[in-house]
């Protein structure tokens, strides 16, 4: 039995000897005797330690937060019995929670406490750092002793800068205190990416002059190295030539306590650390490249083995409850094929971008997470700088404070597909709000012509490695990734909302609304399914509401929005006021027939009455508004009105208005335009109706139109709107139409409306000098209005018979994409909604240009 476990035993070693050797005196490489007999129980126990947050994160992640908050805890009170080591970890990953608790709902109570623990980690992250390098504990094959903790300090000032800006009613004192700590944490990731870079090349060149010794003797079926020496990947510099054979229960004891991390690893990155039973677990072993490779690497030397000990050893080694002859075959000699057949590419392609992009030398527990969470966290970066506006940028590149966002998006693309961690599934959630969030940060609108025809998809299924050809083909089509990804992702989570959101968005972008819709109502009418995260269940709520609304189901809407301020807190006055706006379209539907109603006069009194009802109880919510004036709301919990706020003042001020002139008729008949579609146009809604709810979108904004007018129902003879409207309204009403017209496919008909009942009204000339007046009735439809004149001159270029000028569209877009932004300086209602359409639309005119 000795002499099978001696032969599966010895194995290849990615040890830091071998490594120094072939970098000579490289600092990125650990000595081989940093650590000593007396350290390799802390490494251990750092490594356990990283193990154990990743696998409390990933309850996260499966809506499991009690049960990660606990383990943490358990685990945070055994270290400090047990351990005088500093554990940053621990508190890092408590504030990784609550850093996305809080993103998610705004509650000022849950953004306070993760603003604590966070800046708790970045003290722990600190003092872990030093305590690492005073005494030379290395816990990586590649990075000098503290490097990980380095990452966790980067990753919680990070985080602690994003929740700091996010805080509304932070003074300019406390945004210069986060635009600092970013400051920080970007020069931090900026340094230990450069190092990753760097340590590429060393890399590669120790696997070539591996692969070559393993070609050597593998014939035998033995891989017989220079250096044999008990070593694994999680204890770098462990060599069984420095222990006397006295120490071989000790030795034995270490090899126990990696069994358990290993175990640990591969329950996580198969998927069954939390207990989930998943359809198609992934097998580590069957892709060669795994950027997460599992290596398990004892290597044990007969001549390190005196004959006299050898029962004594056997008998040890039943104890550790380790089926070798059945499993090391499967653990060992696989997980070394795993790294070796990396490089079973030829010489040119081994020094290539393949092997030094994608192999990120993700061995090890703790090499895995400084890869992953740099390239998580320098890609946010990248891309949260990439989109400040202009000016701010211009003022923060000067002191070499600037975003690549092509950059940024390839770093999280290559985080989410590679890595099994919650680096992994936190790059996959920014990728997912960054291409279909409730805002829009990349304009979908600009397409090419047949830019979808022929086109081949790459499989991400198990892929655990890419390369930059591939980075750049699935930045071109991100939506065709985004899906498998997130599919990965619900195999892996199935527990949480959070992920049945994200679907429905997707689906949502797609025009498969009625998907959408009925696969967030089965998730929460499933009484299997319960919630842990509120603030999940208030995004699915309000993501719901709003596909009900593209879909003109009002009462759905209206249901789903009041519920909101029973389980949230972010804006009560929106909620409410956007239920009132589905209440008031549902009263005009009724009266215009287009839907059925067995007691019409009846129907109509119980929507007009419920419009009221919720319209006054929305004003009541507005912080700072009348018999409110104290009251505190909004984004952060402040006293401050949000752009919504005072959007929802303004239009009630209107209605009031309109009241005053008609004191006989109920208030839901002094209403203009239509609110809900106004509403539906901030959250992108016309780009994801299909035909059907199209056609129904334009008739229903025909209610309000002025007799005898284009698109208005009204007439002399016969009227549904019971005021006159104003040229200010129906500057609104004809620039919703107009993009209404668009959708359907009558470009040159929405374009004349446009044009003629719109822009016209307020500029004065396009050229050769710009010149427009500055109208205040709706301050966003000005900036606006130029900026889908700029889609309309997009379509109307590339959709020519005949040969097409790209360069040309382009230009002659930009041109009126510049005007946008001229009309849209200044600080108004929904400014930074409009800017950011605006700068989404620039952005990817750029690219189009550079084709």
């Amino acid at each position: 039995m000795l002499k099978g476990l001696r032969k599966k035993a010895s194995i290849l070693s990615l040890t830091s000897t071998q490594s120094n050797s072939s970098s000579n005196s490289s600092s990125h490489v650990n000595p081989s005797n940093n650590n000593n007999n007396n350290d390799y129980e802390r490494v251990v126990n750092q490594v356990h330690d990283f193990e154990i947050a990743l696998k409390a994160m990933d309850y996260l992640l499966d809506d499991k937060t009690r049960q990660g908050t606990e383990l943490l805890k358990h685990e945070s009170i055994n270290h400090k019995t047990n351990s005088d080591q500093p554990h940053a970890i621990f508190p890092l990953a408590l504030g990784v929670m609550e850093f996305i608790e809080a993103t998610l709902g705004f509650e000022p109570e849950v953004m306070a406490k993760a603003h604590k623990t966070l800046s708790e980690a970045e003290n722990s992250s600190l003092n872990n750092s030093k305590f690492n390098a005073k005494h030379q504990l290395s816990t990586s094959l590649i990075y000098p002793p503290g490097t990980e903790f380095q990452v966790t300090y980067a990753e919680s000032t990070l985080l602690n800068a994003l929740l700091m800006l996010l805080t509304e009613n932070n003074g300019m004192v406390e945004s210069a205190k986060a635009l600092f700590k970013l400051r920080k944490a970007y020069q931090t990731l900026d340094a230990v990416y450069k190092k990753i870079k760097e340590s590429e090349p060393i890399f590669n060149k120790n696997l070539a002059k591996i692969k070559k010794e393993f070609n050597k003797s593998k014939g035998d079926g033995i891989i017989n190295l220079p250096n044999h020496s008990i070593s694994t990947v999680d204890l770098p510099g462990y060599n069984s030539q420095t222990s006397s054979s006295s120490s071989i229960p000790q030795d034995l004891k270490l090899i126990k306590d990696l069994e358990k991390v290993y175990m640990m690893r591969k329950a996580r990155v198969e998927g069954t650390n939390l207990g989930n039973n998943r359809n198609k677990p992934i097998n580590l072993f069957e892709d060669s490249n795994s950027s997460v490779t599992l290596a398990k690497q004892h290597q044990i030397r007969d001549k390190d083995i005196d004959n006299s000990d050898d029962d004594e050893f056997v008998d040890a080694l039943e104890h550790l409850d380790i089926d070798y002859t059945a499993n090391s075959s499967q653990f060992l000699n696989s997980s070394t094929q795993s790294i070796l057949s990396s490089i079973e590419t030829s010489p040119s392609e081994s020094q290539g971008s393949q092997i030094s992009e994608n192999n990120h030398l993700h061995v090890s527990t703790i090499d895995e997470f400084i890869h992953s969470g740099v390239q998580l966290c320098f890609g946010v970066l990248q891309v949260v700088l990439s989109l400040i506006p202009p000016a701010i940028g211009k003022v923060l590149s000067i002191v070499g404070f600037k975003g690549d966002r092509e950059v940024g998006l390839k770093l999280l693309w290559r985080t989410a597909i590679t890595s099994r961690n919650i680096h992994g599934e936190l790059a996959l959630l920014f990728l997912l709000v960054f291409y279909d969030g409730p805002v829009q940060f990349v304009d979908n609108g600009f397409q090419l012509p047949n830019s979808n025809n022929n086109k081949t998809i790459l499989n991400l299924e198990n892929k655990s490695t890419v390369s930059e050809s591939e980075l750049s083909k699935i930045l071109e089509n991100p939506s065709d990734y985004t899906s498998q990804l997130l599919k990965r992702a619900r195999s892996f989570f199935p527990n949480n909302a959070l992920w049945v959101l994200q679907e429905g968005r997707m689906l949502a972008a797609e025009g498969e609304l009625y998907r959408a819709s009925e696969l967030m109502q089965n998730f929460t009418d499933d009484l299997n399914n319960k919630i842990q995260m509120q603030q999940v269940e208030a995004l699915l709520t309000f993501d719901r509401a709003t596909i009900y609304m593209y879909q003109h189901r009002y009462d759905e809407a209206a249901k789903d929005l009041i519920y909101l301020i029973d389980i949230n807190s972010w804006s009560k006055a929106v909620y409410l006021f956007m239920a009132a706006s589905c209440y008031c379209e549902k009263y005009r539907m009724i009266k215009m027939d287009v839907v059925k109603s067995e007691n019409k006069s009846q129907d109509l009194n119980k929507y007009s009455k419920l419009f009221e009802k919720y319209l006054n109880l929305s004003l009541s919510y507005v912080p700072g508004y009348g018999t409110n004036a104290q009251k505190k709301g909004g984004l952060g919990g402040s006293g401050k009105q949000m752009p919504f706020d005072k959007f929802l003042l303004r239009k009630a001020k209107h209605i009031e208005n309109n009241k005053k002139l008609h004191p006989n008729l109920p208030i839901v008949d002094v209403v203009g335009t239509s609110l809900v579609h106004e509403l539906i146009y901030f959250w992108n809604g016309y780009n994801r109706m299909t035909e059907p709810e199209l056609v129904i979108t334009l008739k229903m904004l025909t209610y309000s139109g002025a007799s005898n007018s284009e698109y208005s129902a009204n007439s002399t003879s016969s009227s549904y709107s019971l005021i006159e409207e104003t040229e200010d309204e129906a500057m609104i009403r004809y620039f919703l139409q107009a993009i209404t017209l668009r959708q359907l496919g009558r470009v040159k008909e929405g374009l004349k409306i446009l044009d003629s009942q719109v822009i016209s009204k307020y500029v004065i000339s396009d050229s050769p000098q710009f010149k427009f007046t500055k109208l205040t009735y709706s301050p966003y439809l000005y900036p606006t209005a130029i900026y889908e004149k700029c889609m309309f001159v997009w379509l109307l270029e590339t959709r020519k018979h005949g040969s097409i000028d790209i360069k040309q569209a382009v230009h002659d877009s930009k041109s009126w994409l510049k005007k946008a932004e001229i009309v849209g300086e200044g600080d108004y209602e929904l400014s930074n909604r409009t800017n950011m359409r605006i700068k989404a639309a620039g952005d990817r005119l750029d690219q189009l240009g550079n084709i």
